[in-house]
């Protein structure tokens, strides 16, 4: 054989244990993502009496609460349309829902000082009252589940958690303690 034809063997051998490489990477991102999905199912069916009870007393809906977490986040008042946009429903559904919230006292809307055609909204003190309450039963199920755990239990899952809230974006979702 010569040079050129046992350089593209070797080329190809690479390239073989490179894709068996990226295909056990996948396999085990895939296997991870599974046990992930588990814990987290598990903490969502059996920790949080709570969290259900408290959006039951509320009686909002899921999307009325994804918009107050958004207006609560957000530094200025949002359209909207932005808000309709962050929560994947049309104007006129996003408008009937901040209707609701409005009447009960968790936003406000009013008219942009720019052009008044247009109108703004904004989470008011009560509203982030209910995300601090909805908040404070999230933490309580997992006060619940980690109060279930073994030392060595939850040894490892501070080691595991410490090495994720290293990421910025993932620290600025932890509680302030209390």
């Amino acid at each position: 054989m010569d040079q050129g034809a046992a350089a593209a063997e070797q080329g190809a051998a690479a390239v073989d244990q490179g894709a068996a490489a990226a295909d056990k990477s996948a396999a085990d991102a895939a296997a991870l993502a599974a046990d992930l999905y588990a814990v987290v199912t598990h903490v969502n069916k059996n920790c949080n009496a709570d969290l259900l009870e408290a959006v039951g007393a509320l009686e909002l809906s899921l999307t009325q609460i994804k918009l107050l977490h958004h207006l609560g986040e957000a530094t200025q008042e949002l359209t909207l349309k932005q808000g309709a946009e962050l929560v994947h429903v049309s104007l006129p559904a996003a408008s009937r829902m901040v209707d609701d919230l409005v009447r009960r006292g968790f936003v406000e809307r009013n008219e942009d000082t720019d052009d008044r055609r247009m109108k703004r909204i904004g989470i008011t003190r009560d509203g982030r009252a209910v995300i601090g309450r909805l908040n404070a039963a999230r933490l309580s199920g997992l006060e619940q589940f980690v109060a279930g755990l073994n030392a060595g239990e939850r040894r490892t899952l501070g080691l595991a958690l410490s090495k994720l809230l290293a990421r910025p974006e993932v620290a600025a979702f932890r509680p302030e303690a209390s």
